[in-house]
């Protein structure tokens, strides 16, 4: 469909752990979700289906101008985009 807006997709800051024993690790989650509830609870479902424990989400906002987005964001945003949640995983705790 011509002009079509793309679909509303939000940022959700989470810690998480990926493995018993593990430091907690930052994770950016970008969820397409009708309101900040849903892009959080998207997000917590999709670390909680790799098997990921203690998941906090701290933050949550829309994210409004992807054109503002650094370049290594927009895969993360094009699989929101696509399957519903797009992960970057910072592997410093």
């Amino acid at each position: 469909m011509a002009g079509a807006e793309p679909p509303q997709v939000f940022l959700v800051t989470l810690e998480a752990v990926e493995a018993p024993g593990d430091a907690p690790l930052t994770v950016l989650a970008f969820a397409r979700a009708g309101d900040e509830s849903a892009a959080r609870a998207a997000a917590v479902a999709e670390l909680e289906s790799f098997g990921w424990r203690d998941i906090r989400a701290l933050r949550v906002g829309e994210l409004i101008d992807r054109s503002a987005l650094p370049d290594d964001f927009r895969d993360a945003v094009a699989n929101a985009d696509r399957f519903g949640c797009g992960l970057i995983v910072y592997d410093e705790p």
